[in-house]
């Protein structure tokens, strides 16, 4: 009888492992889908059976967690370098709109005006409506160096805003982070559902950010940004914040100042962010943009092409005549600028107010004296290297567009690049610690079956019980 009670024993516990057995693959295949989720393979334990000592043999179930931290590492890794390039795409798409160096583009087109216009009135320089073409032909330069400034000012505000945008959607990560070590500190049992949820917070993380996870005891995690700065650590998060360094735009009116980022003591840890959208951000507004916009300190840019052009046509206008006979008389200069403008010298670029027809001083005195030798001049200005570096005016530009175009290419390439490389470290993943619906299928299969017999060997032992009890004779 007492081996009967012990086999009913044993086979009690081996219903109720394969039950737990059975309800973990039905999780595996309920969470097939959900991000951040590893394959729970239940495994069954054969326990001593010793009839002497007391114990009663049967199976233990226990539930391994396929979760691979070299994987995941991979995936995270592969986003962070994802999320860079993306937010590349998209900050610099509008830029191409700015420096469009096509016929139809604003300042391209302005500038062959310009000098058509100088062209023209060489050829006639008493001419008032050629005179009048030329002080037009300036208002439109003018005007689309203006409506550049101001493009690159907005796309300047929008990234400093999307800088601090991604700044608090990283501390909001952190703070779920914090939560999940906080919820394994209190119950350290494993937990795939919430394992699954910090997975996925990581991969967002990793896509803002790079960073290192570093495991803890029981289960919790750190999170060092950029490798060096703890971010969250156990319960506590250590928040970034974004800040601006005035005194590093100083010298370059119209240009927002640089953007840094601070760790929770204050200190600049912005080198150390090198992937992430968060790097794509601070790429364009500290180094890519204050390039294109110029001026100041800043070697090159649009407000050093305003400036150069201003100048040099200016310097013609004002060392030539508007007289053909002694004493000749300097022309006005044609455009102005404020170096000091917050706008910038593109954005303050203007025609001379009130400026004539007859103020444009289209002979150069010489000697010899040529009575057309400054309009000549200026018509050629654009092809004999007077631009920034010794380019002309719209080769320069051109060469600020290509700076624009190599940038956005590259973001392009590497874009698809990543892309690739993220769906192969996905697939590294998947088959490391994905759930497979069909071995999941075999499995409770299989699973079933074993419930199934071992049902079978409780009822038989059962039933051989209630016949061994009802042989037992009674007495009154």
């Amino acid at each position: 009888m007492g081996s009967l009670f012990s086999a009913l024993t044993s086979a009690g516990q081996s219903l109720q492992a394969l039950q737990q057995a059975m309800d973990v693959t039905e999780n595996n295949v309920t969470n097939a889908n959900s991000p951040g989720y590893a394959d729970q393979v239940p495994q069954l334990i054969s326990q001593d059976f010793q009839t002497t000592t007391g114990l009663a043999g049967g199976v233990q179930e226990v539930t391994q967690d396929t979760r691979s931290t070299y994987a995941d590492t991979a995936v995270q890794q592969q986003m962070s370098l994802q999320g860079m390039y993306q937010q590349l795409q998209t900050t610099l798409a509008p830029l191409e709109n700015v420096f469009d160096v096509s016929s139809s583009g604003a300042i391209p087109s302005a500038l062959n005006q310009l000098f058509e216009s100088f062209s023209e009135w060489s050829t006639d320089p008493g001419n008032a409506n050629y005179q009048s073409a030329v002080i037009d032909a300036a208002q439109q330069t003018a005007s689309a160096f203006q409506q550049a400034a101001v493009q690159l000012g907005q796309i300047q505000t929008s990234t400093t805003n999307d800088i601090q945008s991604t700044v608090a959607q990283i501390n909001q990560d952190a703070a779920t982070i914090q939560s999940y070590n906080e919820q394994v500190s209190q119950n350290p049992q494993p937990d795939p559902g919430l394992s699954a949820q910090l997975e996925n917070t990581l991969e967002n993380l990793s896509s803002l950010a790079n960073i290192q996870v570093v495991q803890g005891n029981g289960g919790t995690v750190t999170v060092l940004l950029g490798g060096q700065t703890p971010l969250v650590e156990g319960n506590q998060v250590n928040a970034i914040q974004a800040g601006s360094d005035t005194a590093s735009n100083s010298g370059n009116p119209g240009a927002a100042p640089l953007t840094s980022i601070f760790d929770s003591n204050g200190n600049d840890i912005t080198s150390q962010i090198t992937s992430g959208s968060l790097a794509g951000l601070l790429s364009v507004s500290n180094n890519l943009l204050p390039s294109l916009i110029g001026g100041g300190q800043q070697v090159g840019g649009l407000n050093t092409l305003a400036e150069s052009l201003a100048t040099s046509v200016n310097n013609v206008l004002e060392q030539g005549s508007t007289t053909d006979t002694p004493p000749y008389q300097a022309g006005t200069a044609l455009f102005t600028y404020n170096a000091s403008s917050p706008a910038g010298i593109a954005g303050s670029l203007s025609v001379t107010a009130g400026i004539t027809g007859s103020q444009l001083a289209a002979a150069d005195p010489g000697p010899p004296f040529v009575a057309n030798g400054a309009a000549n001049t200026l018509a050629a200005l654009d092809s004999s290297g007077n631009g920034p570096s010794g380019e002309g005016f719209t080769g320069y530009f051109a060469s600020l567009t290509s700076t624009v175009g190599n940038a956005v290419s590259n973001a392009n390439t590497e874009a698809t690049a990543q892309s690739q490389l993220v769906a192969q470290a996905q697939s590294l993943q998947q088959q490391v610690s994905g759930v497979s619906l069909d071995e999941e299928a075999t499995r409770l299969v299989q699973l079933q079956s074993s419930y199934d017999a071992a049902s079978k060997v409780v009822t038989v032992i059962d039933d051989t019980l209630q016949t061994l009890m009802a042989m037992i004779p009674v007495t009154g």
